[in-house]
């Protein structure tokens, strides 16, 4: 058996997954410090079951999962397994592996496999008990532990020689024993408090039964006296009452009577009232018609009123805008006289500025005209000279141009050449482009047609998806309510099944006996069961039935005596109580006599209680007896009218739970309905259905929900899908737009070129016929320049003689234009002058027209004002003249309702009198009928009290009193006896009558109790004996490992440091089990000394040699070691290596080191190395 291989998941920096594959022989683990090589060892203690979060170098148990890094995120669970070769079976299971997984979350919980199957922490322990590794064994050690060994307390040292002697398994035995004998000899303390207190309780008890006995027969003497007293009472009620009866008949004949002559007077006094009321309307109309009226008239007197003072207020308004009228006339008349003045003035004014500016405007003609000549004259003059000039420079130059005019030409030609080549390239590559821009159009469409269509299938499927996803969130909460509520059902399912199989609220014996039945425990298939297990009832009247049965609820049906009788000796011999059987052979039907079923008619009566009850036929006899003559009832005024009708021979239940019970007597108020058997049955039933049809919705739901789920899946899968290809679409259509912009740019910038070209070509071939006629045009100026020179001189000449003149004419015309201008000047001011007057007066003219306008506009509004206020007067007059005489119509039908109201009234208070004096009488009648009623109700009463005291008393009807009525020949002697037997029974009570069934109970429970303390203490002797056998077993195997591993442990010292000796020795007096092992060595060369003065290397291998002497003696399948060998030099390496390799041949050894000599005799290497995410991986595995 060995380690084969270990899996870590999330544990410490083992984030990621990794498995390393052990083999036989030795492994090494290498790597830096703080790879995560330790968390390996860890990884092996805590699947194994290490509980110790400290010992795995931790605080809390979720240090144990990887905790996250800045590149990786924390993980919530770690899980480690690990799988052991069995093949050879040193582990007790039928399988060639074991794998043992333990996973631990975030949340604190943990999960433990044994081969994938789930267990319990305690199986995997005791799978590896005394194997040597298990978590306190001593076949992981943990780096820094092989020095504890040696420095451990050594009693602490002592727990790895019990490992190695196997005794783990008989300690545990041992603690369980020990604690199952603490529980008898506590439960042997409990049973002798439970006899001495239940030995306190017998003895009272027995004085109690006695009494109890006694009792009762005094009360059965008393029963028989108090009944036959309680016949005689009913007897003379009954006649008392005969005679009340007939009184009754007589009054009630003369009270019909009376009642006949009341109503009679009341239709007459109704008939009264009508008039009256009919009367009241007619005057009520009448007075409100006249007020009416009267307010009407009042209101047209108010607008005749107001209308008479408008049209005089209209009437002076028109005076005054007539005087207003002619004030502005005359205003209108003076101001148009003084406008014709001034127009006269300003006429004449313009006339003489006109001519003067005549005569300045011609002056200035001729001013300017003089100037324009004399300056053109002189222009000319230098005209001519600078002709002179240019004419000599201009010949020259018309030679040079020539000469640049033939170059030009040349060049032109060879421009106009390469033009024309360059255009045949341009339209080459136009073409092809233009091939190549056409498909690219034609592909982008194709695109862009191909995208509209996908965003439209996103979009789709987004709302469908948002439809989804809301029917599936109300989905998840109706799923979530209706798994609400099935819990709550199955929950209180099975709390009614509990109460119904346990038979809560039953009374004890009946309690017993059907859980005896249900158990088997007690079998007669002769037991029906409960009165309540064999009926179904309607809700609404559960109560009523369960009123009626009460405690009957609870009587077992059963098929004969036999069974009865066979059923009370098996309660009778477990002392299970008692209980009222109901035999179908034998118990008889109570029903409704045939003359008594008119009953059932009467006001407020549902039913008899049996025809409300569901039963198998077979119980009908059973229930009969229960509920035959029981009728129910739907209110308790009915119940009670029922029970006189019927005189008190029914038990009467209303719906309420109120009883009328035989006899007379009411039961009610509050209740305690037998526990609510019938409703807990029903319930269950109801439950039942409600669970099925709820798992049948949450089935459906879960189905559709999932279904949902999935529809969302798959429709996001295709949204990503058509998503990916979207933007794969758009970055085509985006290459290809951009490449058709370049191309058409380059189109453009071609074609803007062939533009140029052509521009230039048509300009270089106008230059060219343009420089050919600008050379001829040059040659001929030339010949022309020459005779235009001579007569440009003798023109100077002549042109100074005329400007000379001109000069002497301007200096007079200026003179006479500044004289003009001062007289136009004064002119133009006074014109202004006029114009300002003549535009105030026109504009006065046009205000008063104006005002003239909208007073006479007024007065025609008034006069169409007054034609209107005149009519109004008219109609108001005629209107209250009406109105007048309508006042006093109304006036006078208003006294004449009044005088008709006092007849009418006069009549009732005459009809009300006579009503009067008749109710007086039918009152009087009426008590004297009802004090007969009451007369008679409490005779009735006092008989239902006897017959409920022959009832409550003694559960007897009057019919089954009378079978037990004996004769006595003094009522009086009865009555001193009665008081005598009252006064004895008296002097005994307080009785208690359950003391009989109760001492046979507790006699009972005391027997049994003793027995079961004799039982206990026969095992407590049984279990010391145990525990001693054990410890003798443990002291033996314990002292014998020792002793081997003491011979072991001196050998291998000898052999790891070549000499010296070693020894362990057990301190302490007493019991093997409680000492310590002291550890004993002696280097070579040296004394025996402490293990505290030896060297750090010497104390390490002392260790190892104590660990290789335990592995010596009981082999291990596997054992790790985390860098024990640290702190051995060279030497001692050496021979570390060489032992080790030795017991390697029986012994697995996982060796985590950083000594090359220890990586030398490993049979395999194992790399592990930490990346910057803090993560642990395997670099390498190098078999050597």
């Amino acid at each position: 058996m060995y380690l084969k291989r270990i899996e870590l998941h999330g544990f410490k920096s083992f984030a990621d997954r990794v498995e390393l594959e052990f083999q036989p022989g030795i492994n090494a683990i290498v790597g830096p410090n703080g790879s995560g090589k330790s968390n390996i060892i860890d990884a092996i203690r805590w699947v194994l079951g290490e509980q110790s979060v400290k010992t795995l170098r931790g605080y809390k148990l979720e240090d144990v999962i990887f905790t996250g890094s800045n590149k990786k995120k924390p993980m919530g669970m770690a899980e480690v397994a690990v799988t052991i070769d069995n093949s050879d079976h040193l582990i007790p299971l039928d399988y060639s592996e074991i794998c043992f997984i333990r996973r631990t979350f975030r949340s604190g919980e943990s999960e433990f496999y044994l081969n994938r199957t789930p267990c319990r922490l305690k199986d995997i322990q005791e799978i590896l008990i005394d194997s040597g590794v298990g978590k306190d064994g001593y076949s992981v050690i943990s780096q820094g532990q092989i020095d504890e060994i040696l420095t451990c307390r050594p009693d602490e040292r002592r727990a790895i020689f019990e490992e190695t002697a196997g005794i783990m398994k008989h300690r545990i035995r041992k603690k369980e024993a020990e604690k199952r004998l603490e529980e008898t000899v506590n439960n042997i303390f409990r049973i002798d408090d439970v006899i001495t207190e239940l030995l306190n309780q017998l003895e009272p008890l027995a004085i109690q039964k006695d009494v109890a006995i006694k009792y009762k027969e005094l009360t059965s003497a008393f029963k028989d006296i108090d009944v036959n007293l309680l016949l005689l009472e009913l007897d003379s009620r009954e006649k008392r009452l005969k005679y009340i009866k007939g009184n009754l008949e007589e009054n009630e004949t003369l009270l019909t009577k009376l009642y006949n002559s009341i109503e009679s007077i009341k239709k007459q006094i109704v008939e009264y009232k009508a008039r009256q009321n009919k009367n009241e309307e007619t005057y009520e109309k009448a007075q409100s018609d006249f007020f009416a009226v009267n307010s009407e008239r009042k209101d047209l007197e108010k607008d005749f009123q107001w209308a008479t003072a408008e049209k005089e207020r209209i009437q002076n308004e028109n005076k005054g805008i007539l005087g207003n009228i002619k004030k502005e006339e005359d205003t209108l008349y003076m101001a148009k006289e003084s406008l014709k003045l001034k127009s006269d003035d300003l006429r004449e004014k313009i006339k003489n500025i006109n001519q003067m500016e005549l005569a300045l405007s011609q002056n200035e003609e001729k001013l300017i005209s003089l100037n324009d000549e004399i300056d053109e004259r002189q222009r000319l003059i230098e005209s001519v000279k600078g002709d002179v000039i240019d004419l000599l420079n201009h010949a020259s130059e018309k030679r040079n141009v020539i000469s640049g005019l033939n170059t030009m030409k040349l060049n032109l030609e060879k421009r106009l050449e390469q033009i024309q080549n360059e255009e045949l390239q341009l339209d080459e590559a136009n073409e092809l482009t233009l091939t190549e821009v056409s498909g690219i159009r034609d592909e982008i469409v194709r695109l862009e047609s191909l995208y509209i269509e996908q965003e439209q299938n996103i979009e789709n499927m987004n709302k469908t998806i948002g439809q989804r996803v809301i029917e599936l969130d109300n989905g998840e909460k109706t799923e979530l309510q209706q798994q609400q509520e099935l819990t709550a059902a199955t929950s209180r399912m099975k709390a009614l099944k509990e109460i119904a199989d346990s038979y809560t609220g039953y009374q004890f014996g009946v309690k017993n006996l059907m859980i005896a039945l249900k158990n088997q425990r007690y079998m007669d298939s002769g037991i029906c069961g409960t009165v309540g297990d064999v009926i179904s009832v309607k809700q609404q009247y559960e109560v009523a039935i369960e009123t009626a049965l009460g405690g009957a609820m609870q009587n077992i049906i059963c098929e004969s005596e036999e069974n009865a009788k066979k059923a009370i000796e098996y309660l009778k011999k477990n002392n299970y109580g008692r209980v009222t059987f109901l035999p179908l052979s034998t118990v008889k039907p109570r029903l409704i006599e045939t003359c008594e079923l008119t009953f059932l008619s009467m006001r407020g009566c549902i039913s008899s209680a049996i025809d409300l009850v569901t039963f198998d036929k077979k119980y009908y006899a059973a229930l009969a007896y229960l509920l035959g003559r029981v009728l129910v009832s739907d209110t308790l005024n009915n119940a009670i009218d029922i029970a006189k009708q019927c005189n008190f021979i029914f038990k009467i239940v209303t719906i309420q739970g109120e009883v009328m019970n035989p006899g007379g007597s009411i039961t009610g108020g509050s209740q305690k309905r037998s526990n609510f058997l019938l409703s807990r049955k029903r319930e269950l039933v109801e439950n039942k259905g409600k669970i099925k049809e709820l798992n049948m919705e949450l089935n459906y739901k879960k189905q559709f929900n999932q279904k949902l789920k999935k529809e969302i899946q798959d429709k996001q899968k295709k949204i990503q899908d058509i998503t990916d290809s979207l933007y794969s679409t758009k970055s085509e259509v985006a290459v290809l737009k951009k490449q058709l912009q370049e191309k058409e740019n380059l189109l453009k910038e071609r074609w803007q070129r062939k533009n140029q070209l052509n521009e230039e070509k048509l300009h270089i071939e106008l230059e060219t016929e343009e420089i050919t006629s600008q050379i001829s045009l040059t040659e001929t100026d030339i010949g022309n320049i020459d005779n235009q020179n001579t007569f440009s001189q003798s023109r100077v000449k002549y042109l100074r003689e005329q400007v000379e003149k001109n000069k002497e004419i301007k200096e007079k015309i200026s003179e006479d234009m500044t004289e003009l201008k001062v007289k136009l000047a004064s002119c133009k001011q006074e014109e202004i002058s006029i114009r300002q007057n003549l535009q105030s007066i026109e504009e006065s003219i046009k205000f008063h027209v104006e005002e003239i306008n909208k007073l006479r506009e007024k007065t025609k509004e008034n006069n169409k004002t007054m034609v209107s206020v005149d009519e109004k007067i008219l109609g108001y007059e005629e209107n209250i003249k009406k109105l007048i005489n309508m006042e006093q119509e109304y006036q006078k039908l208003v006294e004449s309702s009044r005088e008709q109201k006092e007849i009418i009234k006069s009549s009732i208070n005459q009809a009300q009198d006579q009503l009067n004096k008749l109710e007086k009488e039918h009152n009087q009648m009426e008590k004297r009928l009802q004090d007969r009623s009451i007369e008679e109700a409490t005779i009735s009463i006092e008989l239902n009290q006897i017959k409920n005291q022959l009832y409550e008393k003694y559960s007897l009807t009057v019919p089954e009193a009378l079978k037990i009525k004996k004769e006595f020949s003094n009522i009086d002697e009865m009555k001193n006896e009665l008081a005598s037997l009252k006064n004895t029974i008296g002097s005994l009570e307080p009785v208690n009558m359950q003391a009989i069934e109760d001492y046979d109970n507790l006699k009972s429970r005391h027997d049994f109790l003793k027995s079961q303390r004799d039982d206990l203490i026969k095992g407590k002797v049984n279990l010391d004996n145990l525990i001693e056998e054990m410890t003798g077993t443990m002291e033996k195997m314990l002292s014998a490992s020792i002793k081997k591993v003491n011979d072991e442990f001196n050998k291998v010292f000898s052999e790891l440091f070549e000499g010296g000796k070693a020894q362990l020795i057990i301190e302490g007096e007493g019991s093997i089990l409680e000492c310590g092992v002291e550890v004993n060595a002696q280097p070579p060369g040296k004394k025996l000394q402490s293990l505290s003065l030896l060297s750090g290397g010497e104390r390490t291998l002392t260790a190892i040699a104590l660990l290789f002497a335990i592995l010596n003696t009981k082999a291990t399948p596997f054992c790790v070691l985390d860098e024990i060998e640290a702190a051995l030099d060279d030497a001692n390496i050496a021979r570390f290596t060489r032992y080790l390799k030795e017991i390697s041949k029986h012994t697995q050894f996982i060796l985590i080191t950083h000594r090359k000599s220890t990586m030398e005799v490993a049979d395999a290497l194992y790399g592990i190395s930490m990346e910057d995410t803090a993560v642990s991986r395997v670099l390498a595995v190098k078999m050597v």
